[in-house]
Parts: C-alpha cells; sequence; structure tokens
C-alpha cells in the first residue's frame, strides 16, 4: 500500500505539478505579454500626445506673432490716420491763408507804390491783419 501511495505520489509529483506551474505560468506570461502591449501603447498615445502638443504650441506661438504684427499695423495705420489728419488741417489753413493773400493783391501792374489794396470789412482772424 505504501508502494502504491509512493507511486501515486511520484506521477503527481512528476506530472501533474508541472502541469499546473504550467498552466499557473501561462497565465502570468499572457498577463506580463498584456501589460507589455499595454504599456507600448500607452507609450504610443503618450508620443502622439507631445507631437499634438507640440504642434499647438507652435500654432498658438504663430498666432501670437501674427496677432503682434496686426497691432503693430493698427498702430502704424493710426499714426498715417493722424498724420493725414494733420496734413488735411495744415492745408485748410493754408488755403485760406492763400484766399486771403489772393484778395489782398494790388491789381494795379507797373505802379511804382503797389500795396494790396485794405478791405473795409477785413476781419480780426487773419493773422496778416
Amino acid at each position: 500500500m505504501t508502494d502504491l501511495i509512493q507511486t501515486i505520489s511520484s506521477i503527481v509529483t512528476g506530472v501533474a505539478i508541472p502541469v499546473f506551474g504550467i498552466f499557473l505560468f501561462y497565465d502570468a506570461k499572457k498577463r506580463e505579454a498584456s501589460a507589455k502591449a499595454g504599456k507600448a501603447e500607452a507609450e504610443n498615445i503618450t508620443q502622439y500626445a507631445a507631437q499634438w502638443q507640440k504642434l499647438y504650441d507652435e500654432k498658438v506661438k504663430h498666432e501670437e506673432e501674427l496677432n503682434g504684427k496686426i497691432d503693430a499695423l493698427y498702430v502704424q495705420l493710426n499714426e498715417q490716420r493722424d498724420e493725414l489728419a494733420r496734413l488735411k488741417k495744415e492745408m485748410a489753413e493754408l488755403v485760406v491763408k492763400q484766399q486771403y493773400a489772393e484778395s489782398q493783391k494790388c491789381t494795379v501792374f507797373g505802379c511804382p507804390n503797389r500795396q494790396p489794396p485794405q478791405l473795409l470789412y477785413a476781419s480780426s482772424n487773419h493773422p496778416e491783419q
């Protein structure tokens, strides 16, 4: 009877335990392979996310540069508008002065005492008076 128990125990030890171990390690290997695949996928996703982040940062930087250029152009445009308004005002003043000078022009040619005629109704708004 002991021989039978010893034989059964040697069969179990020699065959059943290795087969049982194979199934245990097969699950462990399967989990390890799954973990490696998951890790590789996570690294892939991280790499894609990093590339998208880089592209987004470049886009934001480019937009900021363009906005800065646009702002500078608006400043320049406002300066030119101010200069145009100043020049229009100066031109209007010069036209008024020219018209005033034209009205004061002496029309008698060859006169040695040539003087511009004085208007009887001249106003005090003109700086030449």
